[in-house]
């Protein structure tokens, strides 16, 4: 049986949480489907310092939580749990296969996120869940005084790097270039850590041990030599995939999966709206995925009461 409704959002982000909210308080009839927990990336950022309203910082999970909250006291329905196998959109109306269900809408928003990219090397997918980890914040007490390895040189490395420097024992931070693209605050604290030390030019090519991680070898990007690494763990954030498989033909993507959007946040389908980092874009954050949550809201209200 196909269970309808006026919008549905798919994904429980900030942006689609923000959408929720701006459905609902438009007296959209909106349904939200997640495929995990409603709160999407950021629950797994230790500490959250450049979102406005907490000048004190907070954390990932109790900034959600409090956006899970405010969705849910207007009313907006939340299906956890749910992964979204399919979209198909026939007779003006979108048809949303689940894993579970099936269900019909006049309107649809994509607020999906990403994922993150894989370095694609020997051992990453032997070690998954063995010393191999994409959160920190999920993972990081099981390295305590332990040795691990973070990969990359952004804001996602170099923060997840400082909370690791909290736990283990030592952070070997493994970057390409001889330079982060972090923020710089967040280089300044990194750089005065004293657990942790940077591999400038070294990128990762093989990761072994025997039932877990216990090393992993780099090599340099300008004489390519290799050096074997001892480490208990190792986290990566090395950028991110957006997720829109499912979606098919119903978009128009750029190169690296990232889906096109006008000013409204409209696509090439009608009634199809896209908010959060899924979006080709310069800027992924908290911030501006609450701002594309009501924009595309507010354009797809207009969109169904014109369908009435």
């Amino acid at each position: 049986m196909t269970e309808s409704h006026e919008a549905i959002v798919i994904g429980g982000g900030p942006a689609g949480l923000t959408a929720g909210i701006y459905l609902m308080r438009a007296g959209i009839d909106t349904l939200l489907i997640e495929k995990i927990i409603s709160g999407g990336t950021p629950l797994n950022s230790w500490n959250i310092e450049n979102y406005p309203g907490f000048p004190d910082s907070i954390s990932g999970k109790d900034l959600m939580d409090r956006f899970t909250a405010h969705a849910k006291n207007t009313g907006l329905s939340i299906k956890e749990f749910s992964e979204v196998e399919d979209v198909s959109y026939q007779n003006q109306r979108f048809i949303i296969k689940t894993t579970d269900a099936l269900y019909e809408s006049i309107g649809l928003i994509i607020a999906t996120g990403t994922e993150p990219a894989k370095m694609n090397i020997p051992g990453e997918n032997e070690y998954a869940g063995r010393g191999i980890s994409y959160c920190a914040t999920c993972d990081g007490a099981f390295f305590r005084n332990l040795v691990v390895a973070v990969i990359g040189g952004g804001d996602a490395a170099i923060e997840e790097g400082l909370s690791l420097a909290n736990i283990a024992k030592k952070v070997y931070v493994i970057h390409r270039r001889h330079a982060l693209r972090a923020q710089k605050i967040l280089q300044e604290r990194a750089f005065k850590n004293d657990r942790m030390e940077f591999l400038w030019n070294k990128i990762p090519i093989k990761i072994g041990g025997k039932d877990q991680v216990e090393y992993i070898t780099i090599e340099d990007t300008k004489t390519k030599e290799q050096t074997d690494i001892s480490t208990d763990g190792v986290f990566v954030y090395i950028g991110a995939r957006p997720n829109t498989a499912f979606l098919g033909n119903l978009i128009d993507r750029d190169e690296a999966g990232f889906i096109i959007t006008d000013e409204a946040l409209s696509t090439k389908t009608s009634g199809l709206y896209i908010a959060g980092d899924v979006i080709k874009k310069t800027l992924r954050q908290i911030s501006t995925a609450v701002g594309d949550g009501a924009l595309a809201a507010v354009n797809l209200e207009r969109y169904i009461l014109g369908q009435k």
